[in-house]
């Protein structure tokens, strides 16, 4: 009687009062999930991104589950293949395992699965099969990854790791259609070649990394900065801020660079440089209080009152339009979209701008410092 209605698991824990509207939605996908043996050694709540020791007949015993999970839910051996080593190299790195809490991690579910006593002895039964008996997935797996394909994810396996760790904190996602050229523009930056990594983006984004929890990813790229383990464009982009404070970010750089050359311009328009610090301050503070997968660090998300802040992005922008249209800044979609809450300001401003450095006052100043400039 208890599926009379149909009603599954999903309805009864449904999207609809759980999963945030903002970042990226938590959703539980076959191809995301990752199955260890039953009685795989992995890591705990305790220590996130420490090495497990692994024995080589478990590994093969992991990486043969895997590919089998894989190609059930629709990757070809191939790819399945290297898929299922990425994950080995991840989960002995400590990077996911079912032992990983959810309350602990702030998410609603752990990708990494223990395979029941009787799945894994079936797969052990499998995998030991010789001859016209033998699974033909197991020669597949064998060819996919050779010495060379092994190495190469082996080596480039921080750098990989870390990328994936950039991408999810300044765009709010691991993957979309439009990604794949950032993945190839950043990796191109890592000072490697584009076939030192043999599995796709997409694919190292989703079924190969997705398991690790956000806030375990985060952990490891930072442990890699701090040893020197990951590539120089990497460490250098550590310090990013994530998705969700582009806007107030574009605006600080917008701001330093208008002041100096009208610095009472914040005087028009005070309640709005109040309200832009107050924020700003607790940006700053939290790393993650401004970001739109806040909830994934366990961070209160930071509020914002855009439409007194929209004021100041109005004010950047007008000055930008009448006094620099070409700069890049007037490109960034954040501080267009937060100055279109104040727009007649922004205009007045800008056209006052144009008329005060276009005044002989401050046509003496430009000459004087022409003068006066070292020769």
């Amino acid at each position: 009687m208890s599926d009379i209605f149909g009603i599954s698991v999903e309805d009864l824990n449904g999207e609809c009062f759980v999963v945030g509207a903002e970042g990226e939605r938590e959703e539980k996908i076959d191809t995301n999930e990752v199955v260890f043996p039953h009685n795989m050694p992995a890591g705990d709540d305790a220590t996130p991104g420490q090495n497990v020791d692994i024995e080589q007949n478990m590994a093969n015993l992991f990486i043969y589950a895997n590919v089998k999970q894989s190609v059930s839910a629709g990757r070809n051996p191939a790819d399945a293949a290297k898929i299922a080593y990425v994950r080995f190299l991840a989960a002995r790195q400590g990077l996911m395992s079912p032992h990983f809490s959810v309350s602990a991690h702030h998410v609603r579910y752990n990708n990494s699965v223990f395979l029941t006593k009787g799945a894994t002895d079936a797969h052990q039964a499998n995998l030991a099969k010789v001859g016209a008996e033998a699974d033909p997935v197991v020669a597949q797996i064998r060819e996919a990854l050779s010495s060379d394909v092994r190495s190469k994810l082996r080596k480039n396996f921080a750098n990989i790791v870390c990328c994936v760790a950039y991408v999810f904190r300044v765009r709010g996602h691991h993957y979309r259609d439009d990604f794949n050229t950032r993945y190839a523009s950043l990796w191109s930056r890592c000072l490697v070649r584009p076939d030192d990594n043999p599995l796709s983006w997409e694919l190292c984004a989703t079924d190969a990394l997705h398991a690790i929890m956000p806030d375990v990813l985060d952990l490891f790229w930072g442990t890699c900065v701090m040893q020197s383990r990951c590539a120089g464009a990497l460490i250098k982009r550590y310090d990013s801020a994530p998705a969700g404070v582009a806007g107030i970010v574009a605006l600080k750089r917008g701001l330093d660079d208008v002041r100096i050359i009208f610095p009472t311009i914040i005087n028009n328009v005070p309640e709005a440089f109040d309200e832009f610090n107050r924020v700003l301050k607790l940006v700053v503070e939290s790393r993650w209080g401004g970001s739109v997968n806040a909830r994934y660090y366990g961070a209160t998300r930071i509020r914002i009152n855009e439409g007194s802040v929209g004021v100041l992005a109005s004010v950047v922008m007008g000055v930008y339009e009448q006094l620099a249209s070409e700069s890049k800044l007037r490109e960034s979609p954040a501080l267009q979209r937060l100055a279109q809450t104040a727009p007649a300001t922004g205009g007045a401003i800008g056209l006052a701008a144009r008329r005060t450095v276009q005044s002989d006052r401050m046509l003496l100043i430009e000459a004087t410092a022409q003068v006066e400039a070292p020769k």
